[in-house]
């Protein structure tokens, strides 16, 4: 593997644009030599020679800017880890002296006193003792919180640090390879000498601050945290693989469920054209047979939808573990949930055959697809440790974190859940359906089906109405919780604007299908039919601007070359942003339809066909959302330069050291000003270099004093580095004068 390759494959994806323009210098290297061609041969030898130092200055010169780069963002980020470790030091100081001194808050218990006991100070000796204990197992629950809330951030900031140290190293091997490829290009040993002054001295390959942090919370962990225990504390520590290595169970699994879908897809498909009549000859109710088995079709196929997302985003660099909070440890792969999806569909498709089966047969076909459903929720409501069960009750936790929206923070995992929702909405609409089918209705078992009469009516639309709004109503309160939680009128209530807009649109659909009958000799006289004709139209517009301009970032107009885009892509072709805009634009509007269906009598009869189509499609244009969405948020953690979650320990022990203030200057005076544009996608491209010459080596002193000038912006840059370092130096030397100071107490 090439190292342009090697690098793009191991750098940490939100700090790409702080990494080695290592492509970028390879280009500048060949075209230098393809400039050269003209000037070989003997007599061009000293033109070639002088053009060479001219190129040396340009080169040297952006290899000194990224040098520049480098060193400041380690720089801050080394700071930046020292002012998070000291708190968490401090915490586990604090959660280790109370563990061995708990403070219980009790008072003694005396004996009772031969002489002169009363059962007045027994009763009050028994009721402290059932306080004393009250309070000191409350006390031992919240230790136990409070060291799992430690073991947790301190496993979060050893990632920090190993992303840190793998920075460093990627940085320095990035400018050997190149400095190695100039010396070969150019025939030249100036890019070693570069190397060796700037290179080999600079901060970022020499500071040893990461390996003594690290160093530092391994010890920390292991001895004051798992007791010694080092197995279990490295286990906890384990920093993940770069490339997650399925499991060969796993994708064995996976081929068998696909291989089952191709064989009961078609079988499906030929019993449902051949098993038209019973064995006596009647209709099969597939139709209701179909509205019953659609909404567990929509849930299974969104869940394949997921697992391809999962596969999209990592293999284009979208930390979406990240963006979504998982533990990078330990969380669901997309093959395993591409597993969980095809085995749920394998399980649909032979549900609906036996339907057909048993229909053909007329033996209670309606019982299957609520052993279909039944399955399903045994499937996700399992209690054991079967079945992916934290990725299951992680589901759980977020769905119900969802319905009680206004009752709970709103994290990225929580609204996107709830949008995911928006698209379900035909769910919600057959939930009706299908607990009046099973509830109601007499003959349920039968495949003649008639409607019970309580599921009739304005009874049955007011239902539907209160149902479908359910999603719109989610995200509506967890948008106002977003307001109350910032106090920012924009997004957050031009947001709830949105979903509201989907109220009306819900409403107005109900009553139009609730006074049809009273228009069926002039449908064109219906006013509940332009009523949510205006309502649909107004919200898919206004979710489709919200759709491409705050969700996906387009339109910004500082787009340059990404015309109509953003300034910043993560997926290589242009092209397939501008095919989902319009796909997402005729999507949008794809209820138009029902406007057609409306007014022809035989497509209403096969209304319910058309809503299950529009639902495929309406999951389709989530799926294809999904990827923008988190692309953008991929590319607000980038400018973040955010790549570890953000774990909050509620501090118990006031935090102050001598160097405190330090840490806090650094903090507030070095924020990234000129690195926040990320780089674009480079295609590394491949030099033959023919005819190459001999040039005598000049000293690069020589190149340096008489060529190379710094801008303005990049002395600014080096000494902000340099006064950077110089506090992370002070701060160190205070902190190994703390360490020795306490050898010393425990010495004496």
């Amino acid at each position: 593997m090439k190292f342009g390759e090697h690098l793009w494959t191991h750098l940490t994806p939100e700090w790409y644009s702080q990494y080695i323009e290592y492509d970028q210098m390879k280009e500048m290297l060949a075209g230098f030599v393809a400039s050269a061609q003209h000037l070989s041969g003997p007599d061009n030898l000293l033109a070639r020679q002088l053009y060479f130092l001219q190129a040396d200055e340009e080169f040297f010169k952006y290899c000194s800017r990224e040098a520049s780069k480098i060193n400041t963002f380690f720089a801050e980020k080394l700071a930046e880890a020292l002012r998070r470790f000291e708190p968490l030091k401090k915490e586990v100081k604090y959660t280790e002296e109370h563990h061995r001194h708990p403070h219980s808050g009790s008072s003694k218990i005396f004996p009772l006193q031969e002489n002169g006991s009363s059962s007045a100070s027994a009763s009050r000796t028994s009721i402290k003792s059932a306080t004393s204990t009250r309070k000191k197992k409350q006390h031992e629950r919240t230790l136990h919180l409070k060291i799992s809330d430690l073991k947790l951030a301190l496993s979060e900031f050893y990632l920090m640090l190993i992303l840190l140290k793998k920075y460093q190293g990627l940085n320095f091997q990035g400018f050997r390879k190149i400095l190695k490829k100039h010396d070969k290009l150019l025939q030249t040993n100036r890019g070693e000498q570069w190397r060796l002054s700037h290179i080999d001295c600079s901060l970022f390959h020499q500071s040893k601050g990461v390996d003594q942090l690290i160093e530092e919370v391994e010890t920390m962990f292991i001895e004051k945290l798992e007791h010694g225990n080092r197995a279990k504390a490295m286990q906890r520590l384990r920093v993940p693989p770069l490339e997650e290595k399925q499991p060969r169970i796993v994708t064995f699994r996976l081929g068998v469920f696909i291989g089952m879908l191709c064989f009961l897809c078609p079988v499906l498909l030929i019993l449902a054209f051949a098993l038209r009549k019973t064995i006596t000859g009647k209709d099969t109710s597939w139709r209701a047979a179909l509205h019953l088995y659609r909404p567990l079709f929509l849930i299974i196929l969104h869940i394949c939808f997921v697992g391809l997302n999962i596969y999209g985003w990592g293999h284009f660099g979208v930390n979406h573990v990240l963006i979504f909070e998982f533990d990078p440890r330990n969380h669901i792969t997309y093959q395993k949930l591409l597993e969980i999806g095809t085995f749920l569909m394998s399980c649909w498709f032979f549900s609906f055959t036996i339907f057909f089966i048993t229909s053909y047969y007329e033996y209670q076909p309606f019982i299957q697809p609520l052993l279909c459903l039944v399955f399903l929720l045994i499937f996700f409501l399992n209690p054991t440790r079967t079945c992916y069960h934290k990725a299951r009750f992680w589901l759980l936790r977020k769905l119900f974190q969802v319905i009680c929206a206004p009752f709970y923070h709103v994290d990225f995992a929580s609204f996107w859940l709830g949008d995911q929702l928006i698209s379900l909405e035909l769910i919600f609409f057959d939930i009706e359906y299908f607990l009046c089918f099973y509830i109601h209705d007499a003959n349920w078992n039968k495949t003649i089906v008639h409607r019970g009469a309580l599921c009739t009516g304005w009874s049955q639309f007011f239902i539907q109405a209160v149902l479908i709004i359910l999603p719109s109503w989610f995200r509506f309160a967890q948008c106002l919780r977003r307001y109350h939680d910032t106090k920012q009128k924009f997004p957050h209530l031009a947001n709830a604007g949105k979903y509201a807009s989907g109220f009306l649109v819900s409403i107005t659909n109900v009553i139009r299908r609730a006074t049809n009958a009273s228009y069926k000799h002039d449908k064109t006289s219906n006013p509940y039919l332009y009523l949510w004709a205006i309502s649909a139209l107004f919200g898919a517009t206004y979710k489709l601007i919200w759709d491409l301009k705050m969700d996906w970032g387009f339109f910004d107009k500082n787009a340059g070359e990404n015309k109509f885009l953003r300034e910043q892509i993560v997926y290589p072709s242009k092209y397939v942003y501008y095919i989902v805009i319009i796909e997402n634009i005729i999507f949008r509007y794809v209820w138009i339809i029902n406007i057609f269906v409306y007014f022809d009598t035989e497509m209403g009869e096969y209304s319910d066909m058309i809503g299950f189509g529009f639902g495929i499609i309406e999951l389709f244009r989530r799926f294809l959302w999904n990827y923008f969405r988190l692309e953008n948020e991929h590319l607000n953690n980038c400018g973040q330069f955010r790549a570890v979650r953000d774990i909050s320990v509620n501090l118990t022990s006031v935090v102050a050291t001598p160097f405190s203030g330090l840490l806090d200057k650094i903090a507030k005076e070095n924020q990234m000003e000129n690195y926040t544009h990320a780089r674009k996608h480079h295609t590394v491209v491949n030099f033959n270099i023919e005819n190459n010459v001999t040039i005598p080596n000049e000293p690069l002193s020589s190149i340096e004093e008489e060529h190379v000038h710094t801008s303005d912006s990049q002395t600014s840059l080096e000494s902000r580095t340099e006064q950077i370092v110089d506090d992370i130096n002070e701060i160190m030397t205070m902190e190994s004068s703390n360490i020795l100071l306490r050898d010393d107490d425990a010495i004496d």
